[in-house]
Protein backbone atom coordinates (compact mmCIF):
# COMPACT_ATOMS: atom_id res chain seq x y z
CA UNK A 1 0.00 0.00 0.00
CA UNK A 2 3.09 2.34 0.91
CA UNK A 3 4.58 2.04 -2.24
CA UNK A 4 0.77 2.52 -4.34
CA UNK A 5 1.08 6.21 -2.45
CA UNK A 6 4.80 6.52 -2.95
CA UNK A 7 4.87 5.84 -6.97
CA UNK A 8 1.55 7.92 -7.19
CA UNK A 9 3.43 11.16 -5.42
CA UNK A 10 6.99 10.39 -7.73
CA UNK A 11 4.42 10.33 -10.65
CA UNK A 12 2.27 13.68 -9.88
CA UNK A 13 5.92 15.04 -8.75
CA UNK A 14 7.26 14.54 -12.53
CA UNK A 15 4.22 15.17 -14.22
CA UNK A 16 1.65 17.05 -12.32
CA UNK A 17 3.34 20.85 -13.45
CA UNK A 18 3.42 19.46 -16.91
CA UNK A 19 -0.10 18.21 -16.67
CA UNK A 20 -1.28 21.94 -15.05
CA UNK A 21 0.33 23.57 -17.38
CA UNK A 22 -1.02 22.02 -20.64
CA UNK A 23 -4.66 22.44 -18.61
CA UNK A 24 -4.01 26.26 -18.15
CA UNK A 25 -3.01 26.61 -21.99
CA UNK A 26 -5.73 24.70 -23.18
CA UNK A 27 -8.29 26.38 -21.15
CA UNK A 28 -6.99 29.75 -22.19
CA UNK A 29 -7.42 28.62 -25.97
CA UNK A 30 -11.06 27.65 -25.58
CA UNK A 31 -11.89 30.82 -24.01
CA UNK A 32 -9.49 32.96 -26.62
CA UNK A 33 -11.67 30.90 -29.30
CA UNK A 34 -14.92 31.79 -27.26
CA UNK A 35 -14.39 35.65 -27.45
CA UNK A 36 -13.02 35.67 -31.07
CA UNK A 37 -16.14 34.05 -32.11
CA UNK A 38 -18.43 36.35 -29.96
CA UNK A 39 -16.68 39.15 -31.28
CA UNK A 40 -17.26 38.03 -35.18
CA UNK A 41 -20.93 37.37 -34.34
CA UNK A 42 -21.46 40.66 -33.00
CA UNK A 43 -19.79 42.36 -36.21
CA UNK A 44 -22.26 40.64 -38.37
CA UNK A 45 -25.50 42.49 -39.57
CA UNK A 46 -28.45 42.69 -38.64
CA UNK A 47 -31.63 40.75 -40.55
CA UNK A 48 -34.74 41.84 -41.93
CA UNK A 49 -36.88 41.61 -38.97
CA UNK A 50 -34.34 43.58 -36.80
CA UNK A 51 -34.14 45.98 -39.20
CA UNK A 52 -38.34 46.46 -39.09
CA UNK A 53 -37.58 46.30 -35.20
CA UNK A 54 -35.27 49.23 -35.34
CA UNK A 55 -37.83 51.53 -37.65
CA UNK A 56 -40.88 50.56 -35.18
CA UNK A 57 -38.91 52.24 -32.51
CA UNK A 58 -37.53 54.69 -34.24
CA UNK A 59 -41.70 55.74 -34.90
CA UNK A 60 -42.16 55.43 -31.35
CA UNK A 61 -42.72 58.32 -29.41
CA UNK A 62 -43.39 56.92 -25.54
CA UNK A 63 -39.20 56.72 -25.35
CA UNK A 64 -37.90 59.72 -26.83
CA UNK A 65 -34.17 58.93 -26.21
CA UNK A 66 -34.26 55.47 -27.73
CA UNK A 67 -36.33 57.12 -31.13
CA UNK A 68 -33.26 59.09 -30.91
CA UNK A 69 -30.85 56.37 -30.73
CA UNK A 70 -32.77 54.27 -33.28
CA UNK A 71 -32.76 56.93 -35.99
CA UNK A 72 -28.99 57.25 -35.65
CA UNK A 73 -28.59 53.69 -36.12
CA UNK A 74 -30.74 53.91 -39.38
CA UNK A 75 -28.66 56.79 -40.59
CA UNK A 76 -26.09 54.05 -40.43
CA UNK A 77 -25.31 52.34 -44.10
CA UNK A 78 -24.98 48.60 -43.02
CA UNK A 79 -26.41 48.16 -39.18
CA UNK A 80 -23.99 45.55 -37.20
CA UNK A 81 -25.35 43.51 -34.21
CA UNK A 82 -23.69 45.07 -31.75
CA UNK A 83 -25.67 48.50 -32.20
CA UNK A 84 -28.73 46.70 -32.49
CA UNK A 85 -28.22 44.90 -28.87
CA UNK A 86 -27.23 48.52 -27.60
CA UNK A 87 -30.30 49.78 -28.68
CA UNK A 88 -32.57 46.59 -27.16
CA UNK A 89 -30.33 47.54 -24.02
CA UNK A 90 -31.21 51.58 -24.00
CA UNK A 91 -34.87 50.24 -24.62
CA UNK A 92 -34.95 48.36 -22.02
CA UNK A 93 -33.19 50.50 -19.16
CA UNK A 94 -35.35 53.18 -20.43
CA UNK A 95 -38.33 51.54 -20.37
CA UNK A 96 -37.66 50.45 -16.57
CA UNK A 97 -37.29 53.58 -15.47
CA UNK A 98 -40.64 54.98 -16.95
CA UNK A 99 -43.48 54.53 -14.71
CA UNK A 100 -46.92 55.01 -16.24
CA UNK A 101 -49.06 55.86 -13.67
CA UNK A 102 -52.86 56.13 -14.09
CA UNK A 103 -54.34 59.48 -14.54
CA UNK A 104 -55.36 60.82 -11.52
CA UNK A 105 -59.23 62.49 -10.90
CA UNK A 106 -60.19 66.03 -10.06
CA UNK A 107 -61.16 65.19 -6.67
CA UNK A 108 -57.93 62.81 -5.33
CA UNK A 109 -55.92 66.04 -5.98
Amino acid sequence: MLSIISKYKVLQSKFGFKFDHFYNILVSLILLGIFILAYGALQHPINNFQYQHIIQLSQQASHPKTQDMAENVLQQHQVRRVEYLKLLNAYQFESNRIRQYPAMAKEDE
